[in-house]
C-alpha cells in the first residue's frame, strides 16, 4: 500500500521555484501580475488561495498554462484538508475506543493497522455511516429513523449500533431485491421448516437465504459481539424486512428457532418497530410462540419427551420432518433440563478474518 505523505507543497512553492529560475523577486512579480506585494507574499506563503484570474495572469507571465497552476492549487488545498482531517480523526480515537474495535478487527471489518488511529476511526465512521463521531448520538441513539428507534440505548449503545450497522451494510450490498411479498413468504414457511432437517446445515442456511431473498426478505448472519446478548433482530429497511442473527449459542437448533422467531415478527407485527431477541415484551413472546407452533404443532406438543430419551426425540423429529436438535430444544425448554442430548446439535463457529500482510 502506498504511504500517504504527511506534508504539503503549496502553489506558492511552485511560483517561488519559477521566480528563482526567472531571476525575479516578489516586487517584480506583483508589478507583472498587477496585484499588491502583500498578495504575492501571501500567495508564496500559501495563506492566500490562487484565484482563477491570477492563474490566468500567471499563464501570461510565466508561460505555464493556467490549468497547471489551478491543478497545483487544487492539490494543495486537498492536501491541507487531508492533513486537517487526519488530525481531527486522530483526536476522535479516544471516543472510538468505546466501540468494539477488537471485534471489528477480528472479523475483518476494520483492517487499518493497530497503530493507525486515523485509519481505525475512518473505517469505524464508514461502518456507522456518519462523517464524525459527534454525529453518532443523533444518528443512532436519538435517531428519528424508525428502524433504529429504541434498539440503541444505554451502556450497550456503541456495540448495538455496530452490530445493527453491519446488518445495514449487508443489506445495502445486496443490489436489486424483489419487493417484499407477504403471501409468498407465508407459502415459503413449510419449505424453510423442512430445510432444518437437511444433511448439510451450512448449505441449508445458504438455501434459506436465497429463498428469503426471492420473497423480498434480507437475511444475514453477523458475528456476536461479546457482552451483547442479542441472538437476532428484525427491522424494516427500505420497505423490506431485514433479519440478522448472531449465531450466539452456535448450535443449529438455536439458529433455526431464532430465524423462525424473527419470521414471526415479520408476519405478526407492524413494520415500524425494531425487534431484538434480548427484549422481554409481549411481541417477543408472540414470536417465540410462532416459532414453537411452526416446528411442533399443538397436536404434537404432548409427544415431546418429558424425560431424557433420544429415541423419542429422533422419532418425533422424523414424523415432523425437522431436525432432531429442534425437537430436543423444545423438550429442554418445556422441562428446563438442558443437560442432555448435545450430540444431536450441530455446532457452528465464526472464523476470524484472514490476516493481511
Amino acid at each position: 500500500m502506498t504511504a500517504i505523505p504527511d506534508y504539503v507543497v503549496s502553489t506558492g512553492d511552485f511560483i517561488a521555484e519559477w521566480m528563482e529560475d526567472a531571476g525575479i523577486n516578489a516586487a517584480e512579480l506583483a508589478r507583472r501580475l498587477d496585484v499588491t506585494r502583500k498578495h504575492v507574499s501571501e500567495l508564496l506563503s500559501g495563506k492566500a488561495p490562487l484565484s482563477h484570474s491570477v492563474a490566468l495572469g500567471l499563464e501570461r507571465v510565466t508561460g505555464v498554462p493556467a490549468r497547471i497552476w489551478n491543478q497545483y492549487e487544487s492539490g494543495y488545498r486537498s492536501d491541507l484538508a487531508r492533513i486537517q482531517e487526519r488530525a481531527e480523526l486522530e483526536a476522535q480515537y479516544e471516543q472510538a475506543k468505546a466501540f468494539p474495535i477488537s471485534y471489528l478487527r477480528k472479523y475483518g471489518y476494520i483492517v487499518a493497522a493497530a497503530n493507525d488511529r486515523c485509519g481505525i476511526v475512518s473505517e469505524l465512521l464508514a461502518i456507522l455511516g456518519v462523517a464524525d463521531l459527534r454525529a453518532f448520538e443523533a444518528t443512532w441513539v436519538d435517531s428519528k429513523v424508525s428502524y433504529r428507534k429504541v434498539a440503541v440505548r444505554g451502556a450497550t449503545s456503541p456495540a448495538m449500533a455496530i452490530w445493527l450497522a453491519l446488518g445495514e451494510r449487508h443489506e445495502a450490498a445486496q443490489g436489486d431485491i424483489p419487493p417484499y411479498d407477504r403471501t409468498a413468504l407465508e407459502a415459503l414457511v413449510p419449505r424453510l421448516r423442512a430445510l432444518t432437517a437437511a444433511s448439510d446445515p451450512v448449505a441449508a442456511i445458504s438455501e434459506a437465504t436465497a429463498l428469503l431473498r426471492s420473497v423480498g426478505v434480507v437475511f444475514c448472519l453477523i458475528p456476536p459481539i461479546p457482552a451483547l446478548g442479542v441472538h437476532g433482530a428484525t427491522r424494516w429497511v427500505g420497505g423490506r424486512p431485514l433479519i440478522q442473527l448472531s449465531l450466539r449459542g452456535k448450535s443449529d437448533d438455536q439458529l433455526w428457532f431464532t430465524l423462525f422467531h424473527e419470521l414471526g415478527h415479520v408476519l405478526l407485527h407492524p413494520d415500524t418497530t425494531v425487534f431484538l431477541s434480548s427484549d422481554d415484551t409481549d411481541a417477543e413472546a408472540e414470536a417465540d410462540d410462532f416459532a414453537s407452533r411452526t416446528f411442533v404443532p399443538a397436536n404434537y406438543r404432548d409427544r415431546l419427551p418429558r424425560q431424557r430419551n433420544l429415541d423419542e426425540v429422533r422419532k418425533l423429529a422424523y414424523e415432523l420432518g425437522i431436525a432432531p436438535s429442534i425437537v430436543l430444544g423444545q423438550a429442554q425448554r418445556m422441562t428446563t433440563d438442558y443437560g442432555w442430548g448435545h450430540a444431536l446439535k450441530v455446532k457452528f463457529d465464526w472464523s476470524p478474518a484472514p490476516r493481511r500482510n
